[in-house]
């Protein structure tokens, strides 16, 4: 499912952005990438966490019984321009205008096997500070340059309840006269 969210918004970018062609490639942005002369914009994931207000939900039934919750993930995005620093500027503005315009991504534009699991993508820029740009770039072994940080929420589907199965149907209680 993090490959699908990932070429998600890769095709939302691209398809917001037709005048550019294609223009957005996934990118782990390591100092090992083959080409960093490529004028592209790279979308790289740089961290996959539960979601943390989701993490303590109760338990769902089942035909099985009761289970635990789908996971909901929070995936943290790196999004940057190789090239000219101009054009960097030009090329995430387009980009920011393209996330605050679509900021949840619905099963319209998912992909058929995301839309089967989940129902939304929501996105959201992130602040950082210069201490968290720096272990960033740090950790990838490149030079700092201009970046955007997105947080991208993965909302689950819930699980399908079958009619009766693990759910109570009645509760009786019978009182009995005391002697």
């Amino acid at each position: 499912m993090i490959r699908e969210v990932s070429e998600t918004l890769v095709d939302v970018i691209e398809s917001a952005t037709p005048d550019l062609g294609s223009w957005v490639e996934l990118s782990s942005l390591s100092a090992a990438d083959k080409d960093p002369t490529l004028r592209r914009l790279a979308v790289a994931l740089v961290a996959v966490e539960e979601h943390p207000h989701l993490r303590n939900r109760p338990l769902v039934s089942s035909p099985a019984g009761y289970v635990r919750p789908p996971l909901a993930l929070r995936l943290s995005y790196l999004i940057t321009y190789v090239g000219d620093h101009d054009e960097a500027q030009a090329r995430l503005d387009r980009v920011v205008a393209v996330f605050h315009t679509t900021p949840i991504i619905g099963r319209a534009q998912l992909s058929p096997a995301l839309a089967a699991e989940v129902q939304t993508l929501t996105v959201r820029l992130v602040t950082t500070t210069a201490d968290e740009r720096n272990q960033v770039w740090g950790a990838l072994g490149r030079s700092a340059r201009l970046a955007l940080f997105y947080t991208v929420d993965v909302a689950p589907v819930d699980l399908i309840t079958h009619e009766g199965a693990g759910t109570v149907t009645a509760h009786r209680i019978d009182y009995v006269g005391a002697p």
